[in-house]
């Protein structure tokens, strides 16, 4: 009996899944260079989306390229002000953010974190126990999400914009 317990951990641990989500553009309505928490506009079906994969079993982890740091718009204390906002209001929606993985850095910096380089997923199935082969991303730009989805040969899913629907 405590093998069979230890192998349904073990089973569980190996096939946790995870939506990867883009917050800027996806989540909220870009701003840009987002970092004031009053500036905090949810699309309505980015929430359904987030709710339908928690649903079905998946952490929610979002994935965000925040250079406004590396250009010195705002601090990291701003964003996360912006992202407890962001988190809070997401849980008045019935959703919990398992992480948040943000990459401060300028695109000609060229590092790996900023998408659409690997680094952040990478870094969230290492730390978080991600079974990449079992996930998605979700995003607003083929170049950014989808090319990162491609990378890691990843299902994904891009949210066509043109339409803004917010709640607020």
């Amino acid at each position: 009996m405590e093998k069979n317990l230890r192998g349904m951990v073990i089973d569980h641990i190996l096939t946790r899944k995870a939506l990867f989500i883009d917050r800027d553009g996806t989540i909220n309505v870009d701003c840009p260079y987002c970092h004031k928490p009053s500036d905090l506009r949810i699309y309505d079906d980015s929430v359904s989306i987030m709710k339908e994969f928690a649903r079905r079993g998946f952490d929610i982890v979002i994935v965000t390229n925040q250079s406004g740091i590396g250009r010195g718009y705002f601090t990291e204390k701003e964003m996360q002000a912006f992202n407890s906002e962001l988190v809070s209001r997401l849980s008045k929606e019935g959703i919990e953010i398992t992480s948040i993985y943000h990459c401060p850095h300028l695109p000609e910096e060229r590092c790996d974190c900023r998408k659409p380089g690997t680094g952040l997923i990478k870094r969230a199935e290492r730390e978080l126990g991600i079974d990449l082969s079992e996930s998605i991303i979700v995003g607003d730009r083929d170049d950014i999400e989808g090319e990162l989805a491609r990378k890691l040969n990843m299902k994904y899913m891009i949210l066509n914009r043109e339409k803004k629907q917010y709640g607020d």
